[in-house]
């Protein structure tokens, strides 16, 4: 059985407030960090961490008063976020019951001001880690970004923050050329080359720390890069606040990807469509030829 990772960004909520809601879902112990840090250690999924989401307020002496000055004027705008253990797919409904906790007890989701330039993660582990597979994947992530971004309906702030910039066309050009069937090894040069950033909508480089850290680390360096077998795909909102979104939904949406990654037919068919679109001189939009890839899935 697979696992997801997930995270979740919000706002309007304290560290501590937000691990007792955790602990009264799934037990454990609180472990505290600091005001604006705490673990949930123990619970019967693993450990969840609890943080304020800003790497300075947790480097150093943690009494440091420019440090906790910056973590209280930090905490008006930077979300807090929940990290989750990796949890077994048919039980990872809980953490749509730790969201609808979370909006009970007043947590803030993306639409709720300007300046919440919140999302969350969805860290699903790979079901296979051959390289004609993963090749499949980002192919087929390419081919649906548009309708993906489409249906989310990315707020302003994120757009304006920039928070996940698109695969460039040359690289998802080169990828989905059907002459294009580099092994693994090979695959990750040539993203590496074109994608030398952790701020992409599907980020790979997690993945491929997994299989060859060094590599990576020295195409990337200084990055915050946590290494595991799982793909890093960004959410660019968290609607934690309305009672329709769900992670469910969002995690329905990725498993297109995953179901047009099992239809070479399709793919074959879009990416020459895609191709020559892209090489207009001015392509044209990809939204509708994407929702039309969705149907057909």
């Amino acid at each position: 059985m697979r696992r997801v990772g997930i995270e979740l960004e919000f706002a309007d909520l304290d560290a501590m407030t937000s691990a007792e809601i955790v602990r009264s879902l799934f037990g454990g112990e609180l472990e505290i960090g600091s005001p604006h840090r705490v673990t949930v250690r123990g619970t019967r999924f693993g450990d969840f961490l609890v943080e304020l989401d800003l790497q300075l307020v947790h480097e150093g002496d943690p009494k440091n008063p420019l440090r906790m000055l910056a973590a209280d004027l930090g905490s008006a705008v930077i979300p807090m976020e929940i990290a989750c253990p990796p949890i077994r797919y048919d039980e990872a409904c809980a953490i749509d019951d730790l969201r609808d906790a979370l909006r009970r007890a007043g947590a803030l989701g993306t639409l709720a001001n300007p300046f919440y330039a919140l999302g969350a993660q969805l860290n699903p582990e790979l079901p296979s880690h051959d390289g004609d597979y993963l090749l499949s994947v980002l192919r087929a992530f390419v081919l649906l970004r548009d309708w993906l971004r489409d249906e989310i309906q990315v707020d302003a702030s994120r757009r304006l923050t920039f928070f996940a910039a698109s695969f460039p066309g040359d690289w998802c050009d080169m990828i989905l050329d059907p002459g294009y069937r580099p092994d693994m090894q090979g695959l990750i040069d040539g993203y590496l080359v074109h994608n030398a950033t952790r701020y992409r909508e599907l980020d790979m480089l997690p993945y491929m720390a997994f299989l060859d850290e060094k590599r990576v680390r020295a195409a990337v360096p200084g990055q915050k890069i946590n290494k595991r077998p799982t793909y890093h795909y960004r959410l660019p909102n968290t609607l934690i606040d309305s009672p329709d979104w769900s992670l469910a939904l969002e995690w329905e949406r990725w498993l297109a990807v995953e179901r047009l990654a099992e239809r070479p037919d399709l793919i074959e068919l879009y990416a020459a469509l895609w191709r020559e679109n892209h090489a207009r001189l001015i392509p044209n939009d990809w939204t509708l030829r994407s929702r039309e890839l969705r149907g057909r899935l």
